[in-house]
């Protein structure tokens, strides 16, 4: 990269590798976009934000390619195809060329590929990767989506700091058994090491903020708790298409938006609190923030972390009554800015080439 300029990225993938099923989203400007009915909302975001191909391409012609592309994410080859992916590997290895993996799921397996590149969502800040890029889960535009693009900025009000969660957020007695049951390594583990209990389940992490919240006299809560994942049709509550104006009106009705990770460590909420202009209250579960290289996030967010959550609402206020009107309006703005230049899908690309060139991957330009 010269005087800013990134660098156009050639990837290699044989069209003989096509399989059935979803493909990793980077082929989607080329292979078509592979969500069906039955992914709603996926189908329409990645329609409308594709991966930007003024800066990267595919080829067929390895001697052309500057990394070569296993066209399935990770997960998808341990379960269906294993011996793909180690073609992939060996077609790599072989033309002397580096891979890049997309190694994306709410559980991320480890990849000891030797000269691998891995697109994460997740991990643990004390469990870094080498090679890992961490990029943000695939998040839809909301603003644009549900409120015609019209950003409404709140201003300080003398009441106390509104925050707003809608979401999964209880656990039926069965379902906190199992998971406690389930957990019981990780919180044998805390007990010597307290960072470990960022791996308990997201949901618990969720149940555990929004009780500290709703106790507390320091903020008010405007919440819509529900008692399943709403992101799917299988578990959702209601209409997908209500739950999500639900979660839209709540979020531009407040003055922050809770965001808690999910089953990966990591929450597509974050982008969505973002793609609103509202300043996210993230409750840090030793994440792994996307492009945190290059960007400074508490220009428009709030982090908190974890083992401090029962002092939750006391932070929150404190922060409040820190900011001057013009700086809690600027945090709206930066934060509407930041998604829409860094996280939207059609703005990752530079960010990936830009990491990529500094971890060695592919050379300068």
């Amino acid at each position: 990269m010269n005087g800013g300029t990134v660098r156009k990225l050639t990837l290699y993938v044989n069209p003989a590798w096509k399989r059935g099923g979803i493909y990793t989203s980077l082929l989607f400007p080329f292979w078509g976009n592979a969500t069906g009915e039955e992914s709603l909302f996926s189908k329409e975001m990645h329609d409308s934000y594709p991966y930007n191909t003024a800066l990267y391409q595919i080829t067929d012609k390895i001697e052309e390619a500057d990394m070569v592309l296993p066209p399935y994410r990770y997960q998808w080859f341990l379960r269906h195809d294993k011996a793909l992916f180690d073609e992939c590997v060996r077609v790599a290895r072989q033309a002397g060329l580096p891979l890049l993996i997309d190694g994306i799921g709410d559980i991320e397996q480890p990849i000891d590929t030797p000269n691998a590149y891995v697109l994460r969502i997740g991990g643990y800040r004390f469990a870094q990767e080498k090679n890992s890029i961490h990029i943000p889960p695939a998040s839809d535009d909301l603003l644009e989506r549900c409120k015609g693009g019209v950003l409404e900025l709140r201003h300080k009000s003398a009441e106390k700091p509104v925050v707003g969660f809608a979401g999964w957020a209880r656990l039926s007695f069965k379902q906190r058994m199992r998971n406690i049951i389930k957990e019981l390594p990780i919180r044998i583990a805390g007990v010597f090491d307290r960072k470990q209990f960022a791996r308990i389940k997201g949901v618990r992490w969720r149940e555990r903020a929004v009780a500290t919240l709703l106790r507390s006299n320091k903020v008010t809560c405007n919440f819509l708790l529900r008692s399943s994942f709403s992101g799917s049709a299988k578990t959702a509550e209601k209409d997908l298409r209500t739950l999500r104006q639900e979660l839209v009106d709540t979020v531009v009705e407040s003055d922050y938006g809770l965001d808690v990770r999910g089953d990966a460590n990591a929450s597509t909420r974050l982008f969505e609190i973002l793609s609103l202009g509202r300043i996210p209250v993230i409750v840090d579960t030793e994440r792994n923030f996307p492009f945190s290289n290059e960007i400074e996030y508490s220009k428009f967010s709030l982090l908190v972390d974890f083992r401090d959550i029962r002092k939750l609402p006391e932070i929150i206020a404190a922060f409040h009554e820190s900011l001057t009107d013009e700086e809690f309006v600027e945090m709206q703005k930066e934060a509407r800015r930041t998604f829409v230049e860094h996280f939207r899908i059609d703005a990752l690309m530079p960010h990936i080439i830009k990491e990529l060139t500094i971890k060695g991957a592919i050379p300068l330009q």
